[in-house]
């Protein structure tokens, strides 16, 4: 039997040759595209009231108050009951849990926090710090999926 090296190649080429990929699932496009902020984390108490969300929460709850700028002033505002990804990426002020990452529950406002400054219960806090003592971490910080998915 002869064989010919452009045929062999050939024949070769096509039985390793496979369709397209699938396409990217939607959870996984919309993850990608997610977008990191880097900004400041400190601690709040509720003392017992209602925040901006119009929710009542113990200050152990998993919650975090956003800056006007992302809730536009409003009460309740836009991202009342999203979910964001936190990560502590260390302090200059010696407050523990660098490498840590939470996720917790938008429920309040913090009218004096910068665009990228969030504010958090102390149970998110404690979480995040390895129940440090209050004091300021860096953040590195993004929203999760409308679906809750981080």
């Amino acid at each position: 039997m002869q064989f010919h090296v452009p045929a062999l190649l050939i024949a070769f080429v096509a039985s390793t040759t496979t369709a397209a990929p699938n396409p990217i699932p939607e959870q996984t496009k919309a993850l990608s595209k997610r977008i990191d902020h880097f900004g400041l984390g400190t601690v709040y108490t509720q003392q017992g009231g209602t925040g901006s969300c119009g929710q009542k929460n113990p200050d152990s709850a998993h919650i975090v108050a956003l800056s006007n700028f992302w809730q536009k002033g409003q009460s309740p505002g836009p991202f009342c009951g999203r979910k964001v990804q936190v990560t502590n990426t260390g302090s200059n002020s010696g407050t523990g849990g660098a490498g840590r990452t939470i996720i917790a529950t938008v429920q309040d406002t913090c009218p004096s926090c910068d665009e990228n400054h969030i504010d958090f219960s102390v149970g998110s806090w404690n979480q995040l710090t390895n129940n440090a003592a209050f004091g300021t971490v860096n953040i590195k910080w993004h929203f999760c999926n409308v679906n809750g998915q981080c």
